[in-house]
């Protein structure tokens, strides 16, 4: 997919966020901090994919900062 092509997502505005979070910064909260129910069922996907588990939660994070690096991701 081309730049020209590539779908983007908007992050959201403070006064589009609920109060608490508004201080936060990071692209997740602000993709779906908007609806409660779809962040709250990312964070419940996404948790236990993080977490340690057959392999430690900090080599995998290695490997997904490799594998973006790969890719030329700039997220």
């Amino acid at each position: 997919m081309s730049d020209e092509t590539a779908p983007l997502l908007r992050l959201a505005r403070d006064d589009e966020l609920p109060e608490p979070l508004r201080a936060r910064t990071d692209a997740v909260t602000r993709v779906f901090g908007h609806n409660a129910r779809l962040l709250r069922a990312w964070n419940e996907w996404y948790r236990p994919l993080i977490r340690d588990g057959a392999v430690s939660a900090r080599l995998k994070e290695l490997v997904r900062l490799r594998v973006a690096q790969l890719n030329a991701c700039e997220f």
